[in-house]
């Protein structure tokens, strides 16, 4: 019987020499004011007169961009019509710039207009060139993006372990509400909504011009460990008896062998999560690099009252470094322990921890068909932050379910007041190892 803490879905081999950011990718963000002038109250009709509203100050650094670092594409990221742009006739120079006038008069929300996602050849995305097209007046600001990788780890024998997670946290002494009326909302590589333990949860599933499969399996293992049936003589138990909003944001496909979040898939669900009407975000995913626009959306998440869950990383002995988007503030940020309640060997530390959950050895759902991805089926126990943080996510459906006037900053202080302390922790109420102690459910619960 075999055991394995080896991270399989962590830090992506090239990262180490290529750096943090995904290859060829700029977020570039034009001021509202810039374009405001020009667009009135009229919907664009996406043709190429409309190019030519673009003003000057916007056109130039959108040239230079062309000219200098053969510009490929402008994606309007929260643009309400970009599926009409993407149909669209328009091609080259229009699209771009019909693109940007997108991003501002289209715009989802006041406060996500002019965001766009440029793509050049990743040699000529240079600091000096970043710098020039920020200095135009009418650009907000320009940013790289960062690299968002999943945080599971290696699969193990899944009799060796069975659910030993739900026995640390004290989940079969908790007085359980009943979380139906709570969604809980995953941003991972899918689901497979078929499985036996989640085909009959009430699951809303994005995967808009991708594959239905979850051709890695590791939402599916998120999504089992958060809300798998119990009492159903099938398989395991979920944490939290909930609903579940699954959207897909990794392609279907690796880049240059390792798998990264689609960068507009991934922002426009963020922004999707509220308009859901989830009140929990699960997100098993990390990164070393932060990003404003990204941040900006988990400003308003918090405001909106959605509790965030994020993995603190895989890395400890690559580093230990700070991983985003756990890093982030308002974001609760979960590390990983062993059947010993001791930090499990990959689980990354620091300032930012919140609490710590069994990420080692979990066993959880897998899709029931394989893929060129993913050999094992069914079930398996995989390790790693991306296990532990979904056990605090079911947990804070649990609360708002019993509490639901709370806030999300209520939710989160209350999971960290009601954490055990641990041994090591040698009687502090907080360290950089283990945050404030283990998730305790009946604790949080009573």
């Amino acid at each position: 019987m075999t055991t394995s803490n080896q991270p399989t879905f962590g830090r992506p081999a090239h990262t180490k020499t290529k750096g943090d950011h995904i290859p060829g990718q700029m977020i570039v963000r034009v001021h509202r004011g810039a374009l405001e002038p020009v667009l009135g109250a009229a919907r664009l009709r996406f043709d190429r007169t409309e190019a030519n509203l673009l003003p000057e100050s916007v056109a130039e650094p959108l040239d230079y961009l062309r000219r200098s670092a053969g510009l490929k594409s402008i994606v309007p990221v929260f643009s309400s019509q970009h599926q009409r742009l993407a149909r669209s006739d328009l091609k080259g120079v229009a699209r771009q710039r019909v693109a940007v006038l997108s991003s501002v008069s289209d715009s989802e929300s006041e406060e996500l207009a002019g965001i766009t996602l440029a793509t050049l050849p990743a040699k000529e995305v240079t600091p000096g060139l970043m710098k020039k097209v920020e200095a135009a007046p009418a650009i907000e600001y320009v940013e790289l993006v960062p690299a968002r990788w999943l945080l599971a780890a290696g699969s193990v024998d899944p009799l060796c372990n069975l659910q030993w997670g739900l026995r640390a946290i004290r989940w079969f002494q908790a007085k359980r509400t009943n979380a139906d009326a709570v969604r809980v909302a995953v941003l991972d590589t899918g689901i497979d909504a078929a499985h036996p333990d989640l085909k009959k949860i009430d699951i809303d599933y994005d995967h808009t011009g991708l594959s239905a499969r979850d051709l890695i399996g590791h939402g599916t293992h998120v999504s089992g460990i958060i809300a798998a049936l119990t009492n159903n003589s099938v398989g395991i138990s979920g944490v939290a008896k909930t609903t579940l909003a699954v959207w897909k944001i990794f392609p279907d496909e690796p880049d240059g062998g390792d798998f990264f979040v689609d960068t507009v898939r991934y922002l426009r669900a963020l922004n999707a999560v509220i308009g859901a009407g989830a009140k929990v975000l699960n997100l098993s995913i990390g990164g070393t690099a932060s990003s404003q626009t990204e941040e900006l959306l988990f400003r308003r998440l918090e405001r909106n009252g959605v509790t965030v869950v994020a993995a603190m990383g895989n890395e400890y002995e690559e580093g230990d470094p700070t991983e985003y988007p756990g890093a982030y503030d308002g974001v609760l940020a979960v590390g990983s322990v062993a059947e010993t309640l001791a930090r499990s060997a990959f689980s990354n530390t620091g300032n930012h921890i919140g609490l710590v959950a069994p990420g080692s050895n979990i066993l959880s759902t897998l899709p029931t068909r394989g893929s060129p991805y993913l050999d094992e089926t069914d079930y398996a126990s995989w390790s790693g932050t991306s296990m532990a943080t979904p056990h605090v996510a079911g947990a804070a459906a649990l609360v708002a379910a019993q509490e639901p006037t709370w806030t999300a900053a209520d939710i989160k202080k209350h999971l960290r007041k009601t954490a055990r302390r641990l041994p090591r922790m040698r009687g502090t109420s907080w360290t950089k190892t283990y945050g404030s102690g283990l998730l305790d459910l009946e604790k949080a619960l009573s």
